[in-house]
């Protein structure tokens, strides 16, 4: 009896084990099934996006970002995204962790040029749990509030202190090339920002209060802005390269600071009222100082006890890329305005407040002067002891340099100045201010200011239509090659690291190089001078390229990149431009593309101005041409062959080649 029980109690153990057993596979199978779904809700990490300006990183992601913690949060798709940053020594490395996070890519390594940093490191840092690791590496001590980071629900960004010092290439402070709808005001704007709030993140040590203060906005330069075009939403990335982060009033004026290099427009004036308008080009405004008025100087009591009223500056994002001051007041017109040394502030205040004011406490003075004539533009280059701090400004067809802090001028500067240019006038404004004048020649067609970033080197940029060699007979420049008057500079869209589009394992990075070299083939065949942004597929920033145009000064300037949308019905060729000065040009072009729109059974989807980077920060007429849609599958499976790929370089080798004839025609 106590045998068959014992035998029962086995027979029903195995019955539950088996049952328990198949339970247990049922409830795995379940998991496995779910596990996708979860899996997909963790934050997908793609890649960095560096600004212009070297002081934020964006970490570009897909998923929303959740950095308030929610433990009673019943949706299954919440997760809580965690994130840090921390240092390590040898060699010196600050690091930014975001848990919850899985990088689609393999481990990537950036290699920078021209910034504190030497290079950046992203990998996945552990699995389960998920952790993302970006590590930067530099070569001298940072302070903690050296390097922040600020995440909303869109967006995470790494925002850090530039040594300025440390770049090389020369920025426009100042330049009066033409800006359509600049009289457009800031008020009545359609298009102003909507800055997103941001939020600090937490740290592995104690943040200060500055960093909270630090972290209040996110630079606008990463953000998207949508334009309707043809009834479809057009994307594009615009970046800065100043963001104004706060106002500084003082006794006689008004300090305005920021982050990055400062670049102005030419001011103008308009009455009733009495404004004197200021534009920042490629400039994104704080949130907070949106229209905001503030009141200049201290309030001043007339000799029958009346107040004065004082001028009131108002600040305001104009458009995307351009930030507006507005000076408004009696005396509006005679208010000027002085670059710092460090290119971070402008300081604002009437011409009398400017001359009797220390702008700052490091002297300077002239060490050399040089001019080079060329072909397009004459240059004349001031090379300072010291940082000068420096005013920009036209007036009565002259161009005004005031160096504030400038003292010891010797005659023998003085006389190199007028030896290069002629008609240059020198003035000691005051004991410590300098100014030069240039008068402006009719050949002019414009002028910018370029400054180093130690502010020792100012460079008066004046351009003019080519000259032409008066030794050269009419009949004998017909007959000399093309190659001696045209330069063409061709952009590849994306490469390197940034793959650009991408749909089925096909990159637009290697659509456009391949399209590139051939209209470089092309031109060159026909004479015409080329010079690639890149020959292979690296990465190249976008300051980077237009560097290389307007270093080279080329007649023309084309970018070649390939569309995507959301939308994969959509598909067809479009043609972009911002400048005047590049409208005949994108539609000569525009004209020899679609000559091949119904053999390549596509849609025209027309011209457009936008204000893609390249096409913005390039100084010679430039164009961006859109080749396709790779989301589409029949654009994406004609454009990524050669026959399709080499029909598109002739055709915009063909529009370019009509310019530059036409433009040659008319210089005759």
């Amino acid at each position: 009896m106590q045998n068959n029980d014992t035998m029962n109690n086995t027979i029903i153990y195995i019955k539950f084990k088996n049952i328990f057993a198949a339970a247990f596979l049922f409830v795995s199978l379940l998991l496995n099934a779910l596990l996708p779904s979860f899996a997909d809700t963790s934050l997908k990490i793609t890649g960095l996006t560096f600004d212009n300006s070297d002081n934020v990183v964006l970490v570009n992601s897909t998923g929303k970002i959740n950095t308030t913690k929610n433990e009673s949060a019943e949706d299954i798709n919440y997760t809580y995204n965690e994130i840090s940053k921390g240092f390590l020594k040898d060699p010196n490395r600050a690091y930014v962790d975001i848990t919850n996070a899985t990088l689609t890519s393999g481990t990537r390594n950036y290699e920078l040029k021209n910034s504190i940093f030497q290079s950046v490191r992203m990998s996945q840092f552990s699995v389960n749990p998920n952790v993302v690791r970006i590590v930067f590496t530099y070569d001298k001590t940072a302070s903690f509030n050296d390097f922040n980071v600020m995440s909303n629900d869109k967006a995470i960004a790494i925002r850090y202190t530039k040594k300025l010092n440390e770049a090389k290439l020369k920025q426009v402070a100042y330049s009066n090339t033409g800006d359509e709808g600049r009289v457009t005001f800031f008020e009545n704007t359609t298009s102003a920002l909507v800055l997103n709030p941001i939020v600090p993140v937490n740290s592995t040590a104690a943040a200060s209060s500055n960093e909270s203060e630090n972290s209040a906005e996110l630079n606008k330069m990463f953000d998207k802005n949508n334009e309707k075009m043809n009834g479809e939403e057009k994307e594009y990335h615009l970046k800065s390269k100043f963001y104004i982060s706060s106002v500084q009033q003082s006794t006689n004026g008004i300090m305005i600071k920021g982050e990055g290099f400062v670049s102005l427009k030419p001011a103008f004036f308009l009455e009733n009222p009495n404004r004197m308008v200021i534009d920042l080009d490629d400039t994104v405004l704080a949130k907070n100082l949106s229209n905001k008025a503030f009141p200049i100087g201290n309030a001043q009591t007339e000799a029958d006890g009346t107040i004065k009223p004082r001028e009131i500056l108002r600040l305001g994002q104009n458009s995307t890329s351009v930030a507006r001051i507005v000076i408004q007041g009696n005396e509006a017109k005679n208010y000027r305005v002085v670059i710092s040394p460090d290119l971070q502030n402008i300081y604002i205040a009437k011409r009398s407040d400017v001359i009797n004011t220390k702008i700052t406490e490091t002297e300077s003075t002239i060490k050399s002067v040089l001019f080079e004539k060329g072909a397009y533009a004459d240059t004349l280059e001031f090379n300072f002891t010291a940082p000068v701090a420096f005013s920009a400004f036209e007036e009565n067809k002259n161009l005004y340099l005031d160096f504030n802090n400038v003292s010891n001028v010797e005659e023998s500067i003085i006389e190199e100045i007028k030896k290069h240019y002629e008609t240059a006038q020198t003035v000691r404004i005051a004991l410590d201010k300098f100014r030069v004048v240039l008068p402006l020649k009719e050949e002019t067609l414009n002028i910018q200011v370029k400054v180093t970033p130690d502010s020792k080197t100012i460079q008066a940029v004046f351009k003019h239509e080519q000259q032409k060699v008066e030794s050269i007979s009419k009949k004998k420049e017909k007959e000399l090659s093309i190659s001696n008057l045209y330069k063409v500079v061709i952009d590849a869209g994306h490469g390197g690291n940034d793959v650009g589009a991408t749909r089925e394992g096909i990159y637009e990075k290697n659509i456009t190089l391949s399209i590139a070299k051939m209209v470089e083939k092309n031109l060159g065949s026909k004479g015409v001078q080329t010079t690639m942004t890149l020959e292979k597929d690296k990465t190249v920033s976008l300051q980077e390229r237009c560097d290389i145009s307007n270093e080279t000064r080329p007649d023309l300037f084309v970018s070649i990149h390939v569309n995507s949308s959301v939308n994969d019905a959509i598909y067809g060729v479009e043609t972009h431009w911002w400048k005047q000065d590049s409208v005949v040009y994108a539609e000569t072009v525009h004209k020899h593309l679609s000559k091949n729109f119904n053999k390549w059974k596509t849609k025209d989807r027309g011209l457009f101005k936008s204000q893609f980077y390249v096409i913005n920060h390039t100084e010679a007429p430039a164009i961006l041409v859109e080749i396709g849609f790779i989301s589409n599958a029949d654009e994406r499976a004609a454009i990524i062959t050669q026959k399709r790929q080499s029909e598109i370089a002739k055709a915009i080798t063909d529009g370019i080649m009509e310019y530059l004839k036409n433009k040659g025609a008319k210089k005759e």
